[in-house]
């Protein structure tokens, strides 16, 4: 080969380089223009669900000022169960709490009243609570109307199945029967130890169970990390001992790695991880999923409590936004859920598809202004269901 041959080798070789470079470095300002930075977290479209990996350090006043550790919250901090209602507290114009922390209307309030025992307990989360609607517009007390018992409502906005179901197993009322309201969500949530996720950076833990071989459980994370103890476990990464009891933990959340300067493999680390953990809500999986036997282990649990406290345990499916929109890709998204509960030995309501069709029709007839919670309508046909139901299965005994 004579030396013009070889330089002109060279300079395609270089020429194929600097394109190669050109279109790499052309990617990599595309999608730095595309990065939002919030609260120290950079996201990709400014989407949270979209954050960048491995994760920034939170800044520290996002985690250490919030409602559960403000002194007039409606909700405060328990290191048993993460957050929990005040007692004998008000949020006005909806919100009102008895002294045994459950809610209550604007008049049961004003008696002061002591509860020792109910007819019936509602454990679960906010959909359980009534957010966004008064006490008296809530499924709880209008089924508390309807069967004339009283009715304890134990649901806390933001609990996982876990949370609700220890509720219920330190609550200082005692009730005959249990009454656990779960969305889909619920189950998620009881998969994370941070609430809405490490990945999602929330800014307060919560307990979790761990199960061991021999089918015994332990419940790490109490008292629960808040404020700056939960900012220093963030700060050890993936040196923390409590963040990895997280389901979806994984060392790509935090791992440092030289190419990490470029936010084009930021972004490759992030869609790994989704692809990883972030696909099929846990509701929609069966038996071969961790996640879903971990939730029936959970369920075992409340299961076995309510047997050891003679109390009658029943679980009340309700359909939200997500299994609005689920319906639409599966024929019945609750089957394998309802199929699993009921070979448990629970009593399963299932959902109500008149509120699938008339949110099919009218969304707003169900959705309430806050986009996401049951409008007072909404609550009495639930309240109707399951009144129905029980009675049901009075009758058939």
């Amino acid at each position: 080969m004579n030396t013009t041959n070889i330089n002109d080798q060279f300079k395609k070789t270089i020429f194929t380089l600097v394109l190669v470079l050109l279109f790499f470095s052309t990617i990599e300002i595309l999608f730095r223009l595309t990065i939002v930075k919030t609260n120290n977290t950079s996201s990709f479209l400014g989407k949270y669900w979209y954050t960048l990996l491995p994760l920034e350090l939170p800044d520290s006043t996002y985690l250490t000022q919030h409602n559960i550790t403000h002194p007039d919250a409606y909700r405060i901090y328990d290191p048993m169960l993460g957050w929990k209602l005040a007692s004998n507290r008000k949020a006005p114009p909806y919100y009102y709490s008895s002294l045994e922390g459950f809610r209550i209307t604007k008049e049961e309030f004003q008696k002061k009243s002591i509860t020792k025992k109910a007819d019936y307990m509602t454990i679960g989360d906010s959909f359980t609570h009534g957010v966004a609607v008064y006490c008296e517009e809530s499924w709880p007390y209008l089924f508390g109307e309807l069967k004339q018992k009283k009715v304890v409502n134990y649901g806390i906005p933001g609990y996982g199945i876990d949370q609700a179901i220890l509720s219920y197993m330190y609550s200082p009322v005692e009730a005959d029967t249990i009454i656990l309201g779960i969305i889909p969500g619920d189950f998620e949530r009881a998969t994370n130890i941070v609430y809405g996720g490490i990945y999602r950076g929330g800014n307060k833990s919560k307990p979790m169970f761990v199960f061991r071989d021999d089918g015994k459980y332990e419940i790490k994370n109490q008292p629960s990390l808040v404020g700056i103890d939960l900012w220093n476990e963030f700060k050890l990464g993936t040196n923390s001992n409590i963040l990895r009891f997280e389901k979806s933990y994984d060392d790509l959340l935090f791992k440092k790695e030289f190419l990490d300067n470029l936010v084009t493999h930021k972004i490759y680390k992030m869609f790994k991880y989704r692809y990883k953990y972030i696909n099929l809500p846990i509701y929609l999986k069966k038996y071969q999923d961790d996640n879903y036997i971990y939730i029936l282990k959970i369920l075992g649990v409340f299961f076995e409590e309510c047997q050891k406290n003679q109390d009658f345990p029943i679980i009340l499916l309700l359909d939200n936004k997500n299994t609005f929109a689920d319906r639409i890709n599966y024929t019945n998204p609750w089957g394998n859920v309802i199929n699993d509960l009921k070979e448990m030995g629970f009593f399963v309501v299932d959902p109500l598809e008149s509120i699938v069709e008339m949110y099919t029709n009218d969304p707003k007839s169900i959705i309430n202004n806050d986009g996401m919670h049951y409008t007072p309508l909404a609550n009495k046909m639930i309240a109707d269901h399951l009144l129905e139901n029980i009675d049901q299965m009075k009758n058939s005994k």
